[in-house]
């Protein structure tokens, strides 16, 4: 097995714009002003090809606007996110807004699926629909009818929160072997600050999470056409550097393979994965 020291880096386009900014959500929850700083300090870090756009809010929207015409720094792409549960009116006019700042360019919305979707205003944007625990089926097989017209991905909840219970290996494995089978590409949002699956302490208090790494393995074999209980216990991993010896010894069609199929996550504190990914010696202190 190879050390950090020994460790080859995976190649680099495993990890471009894999990790969106989401900072200001639970539990980081930055003031505007702090966030689009810290935004900025990430995009012209060593590591700024590895963060994606800004993640705001539905309700944040209005922030953003004063913060801007303030002065604040302008991040280059902004995803707007959309809770479940939020009204049909009130993302259209937060779109509406977005798209008339002029100084930040939208990119992505997210929210969640519904059989009405296709009624919001996203125009050209990349939707991404997050998909529950009932009806499960139902809704990819729906995102993944629309995905020859829209650019559409299913999306889906790997952390807890007070409304979702954590997601086990198994029903995540579900996840990712159900958009597999449907070629249907897949975004991920909360939990996976670390590499590799584990319990830890999240405001003191003791969590079950899931891996980056464990979910690029499982991803990768699940497009090779493994089954849910080869997925499963791949995302039970817990030797960080089992899985870093994979993924370092992946080639350029296994990447592609990959982040065709994960296209990236929310994290609230994007130097959580980049430094342990440095650690490991997975990912290189300077871009290529």
């Amino acid at each position: 097995m190879s050390t950090a020291e020994t460790r080859q880096p995976a190649h680099r386009s495993l990890f471009i714009s894999l990790v969106n900014d989401a900072s200001l959500f639970p539990p980081a929850r930055l003031p505007m002003d702090e966030a689009l700083r810290a935004h900025a300090a990430h995009r012209s870090a060593r590591y700024a090809d590895v963060v994606g756009p800004l993640l705001v809010g539905v309700p944040a929207v209005e922030d953003l606007t004063t913060a801007l015409a303030s002065g604040a720094p302008v991040p280059p792409a902004i995803g707007l996110v959309a809770r479940p549960g939020t009204a049909v009116r009130d993302i259209d006019a937060a779109l509406a807004t977005l798209r008339t700042l002029g100084t930040a360019r939208l990119v992505s919305l997210d929210t969640a699926w519904s059989p009405d979707w296709r009624n919001l205003d996203f125009g050209e944007l990349v939707v991404n629909l997050e998909v529950g625990r009932e009806g499960r089926a139902r809704a990819l097989d729906d995102i993944a009818s629309a995905s020859d017209f829209v650019d559409v991905r299913a999306k889906f909840r790997t952390g807890a929160t007070p409304a979702w219970a954590w997601p086990t290996a198994a029903e995540l494995a579900d996840v990712l072997v159900g958009a597999e089978a449907r070629f249907l590409p897949l975004t991920l949002t909360g939990g996976l600050h670390h590499v590799v699956r584990g319990e830890y302490s999240v405001d003191g208090t003791p969590e079950e999470q899931h891996g980056l790494l464990n979910v690029l393995v499982a991803v990768h074999a699940s497009a090779g056409g493994a089954d849910e209980g080869t997925v499963r216990d791949l995302l039970d991993i817990r030797d960080a550097e089992a899985l870093a010896d994979i993924v370092a010894g992946w080639s350029s069609p296994d990447i592609a393979a990959v982040r065709t199929a994960l296209t990236g996550y929310g994290c609230c504190d994007v130097t959580d994965p980049i430094r342990e990914l440095e650690e490991l010696g997975l990912l290189t202190n300077t871009r290529e």
